[in-house]
């Protein structure tokens, strides 16, 4: 799919989500706009944040690590995203679901539109 985060220009109101994970207590947060395209399938796994614990200093610091999945539009058939062996569907355009660091989640879109996601990172 495509990507664009803090390398890219951003919308002007994506530092609205920055605040809110802000006021959550979350610290260096990024933020990754996602369009995944039909056909895309991430299988089961865990994001590995090298360059985020490098940057940040979070060696031995890792389970501070949180992710944030903001679905920004309302769910679509054959749209499918799994966390921590939990599946979600039907959901509705603004549902977040959140882990932490190196829990286990796969995604799909086997439907007949692009799915949109943004992916917020921070640590606690």
């Amino acid at each position: 799919g495509d990507l664009a985060d803090m390398r890219h220009e951003l919308p002007s109101w994506s530092g609205k989500f920055i605040e809110i994970y802000e006021q959550c207590g979350w610290k260096d947060i990024g933020l990754a706009f996602y369009r995944m395209p039909t056909g895309t399938v991430m299988p089961v796994h865990q994001d590995l944040y090298k360059r985020y614990i490098e940057v940040f200093d979070l060696q031995g610091q890792e389970q501070s690590i949180r992710r944030a999945l903001l679905l920004l539009e309302d769910w679509k058939p054959g749209h499918y995203l799994e966390v921590g062996g939990k599946p979600y569907v039907n959901w509705a355009a603004g549902h977040t679901v959140e882990w932490v660091y190196d829990v286990p989640h796969s995604a799909a879109n086997i439907g007949l539109e692009d799915r949109y996601t943004l992916q917020i990172t921070g640590h606690l």
